[in-house]
């Protein structure tokens, strides 16, 4: 009989219905003291475990858990933790999934999983990958109370038993430094678009931090002397008209700024309007990009 691939998160979906449920509300309420323990819980076997699983960023997978009995009626929450079977034994992932579940049911994203099961293979960087193919993998679900303030309360932290795919398949799925596009008269205005990612790559400034949205580097800038420097920003290469541009304003009209001993700083947002520097002489450029605050910095370098 031939293995059958689930591409579909909505192949895993349809399986709910086999799982336990949460265990219904209690009439009483008492209060959840500091040092609760939990009893009760338990993650439920998946009718696809024996299958063949190709993981995709397209793809989920479903878990099911009862609920843990912490002997009050109060909401819970819970993390997926991740490992990898190797003789016998589960190499757990150090950090948990980043999507968090309140309910007694997970569709766990197919691109989290891979990204769990390159972290625990142990490859940095995109050109570390190896395809290892189909693999056992081991899931496990961590429950515990928080306060309002999402703090968790002493004691209440409970982990589940693991269960496991015997054929799943990760893809490379390594977290890496974000970059944006320097686009203006000294790339050549050359399109935004995927077509032309070969010739923009050395426009391109990245984030200080993975995830952080902070976004430096140093450009060398050609001699503008008696015309002006125009550049504006592109999160992404979707086209002129994409949506992804990153300016002064949002019209699309160039804005004269002065670099004041050297130095500019100002605000910046969604939109077409580029940043003019008139009489630029030429040379290297820092550049300083905050999409967290949306503020911008350039210095020209002596």
């Amino acid at each position: 009989m031939k293995a059958k691939y689930f591409k579909s998160g909505l192949l895993f979906a349809a399986f709910a219905m086999l799982f336990t449920a949460c265990d219904s509300d209690r009439d009483d309420n008492p209060v959840l003291g500091p040092n609760n323990t939990a009893t009760e819980f338990v993650l439920n076997e998946s009718p696809l475990s024996e299958q063949y699983i190709q993981l995709s960023a397209d793809n989920t997978v479903k878990l099911t858990w009862s609920q843990p009995n912490y002997g009050v009626n109060t909401p819970v929450n819970y993390k997926v933790q991740v490992g990898l079977v190797e003789n016998g034994t589960v190499k757990w992932n150090e950090n948990y999934l980043e999507t968090g579940f309140t309910t007694c049911s997970a569709n766990v994203s197919g691109e989290e999983l891979a990204k769990a099961i390159c972290q625990i293979d142990g490859f940095a960087t995109e050109d570390d990958y190896v395809d290892m193919g189909f693999r056992e993998i081991a899931m496990r679900v961590c429950a515990n109370v928080q306060t309002t303030t999402q703090q968790e309360v002493e004691g209440t932290s409970i982990v589940s038993n693991y269960v496991t795919f015997k054929h799943m398949a990760a893809y490379c799925m390594i977290p890496s430094l974000a970059y944006i596009y320097v686009i203006g008269n000294c790339s050549g205005w050359t399109e935004p678009a995927k077509a032309n990612a070969e010739a923009l790559a050395g426009w391109r400034i990245y984030e200080t931090e993975i995830g952080n949205k902070y976004f430096h580097g140093v450009l060398t800038m050609p001699d503008y002397t008696g015309d002006a420097l125009m550049f504006r920003f592109y999160t992404k290469l979707t086209g002129w008209d994409g949506g992804d541009s990153y300016g002064f304003k949002v019209d699309d009209e160039a804005t004269s700024i002065e670099l004041t001993d050297g130095v500019y700083t100002g605000a910046g947002m969604t939109g077409k309007g580029a940043w003019s520097i008139a009489d630029f002489p030429g040379g290297d450029l820092d550049i300083t990009v905050d999409l967290n605050k949306n503020t911008v910095r350039f210095e020209l370098l002596k």
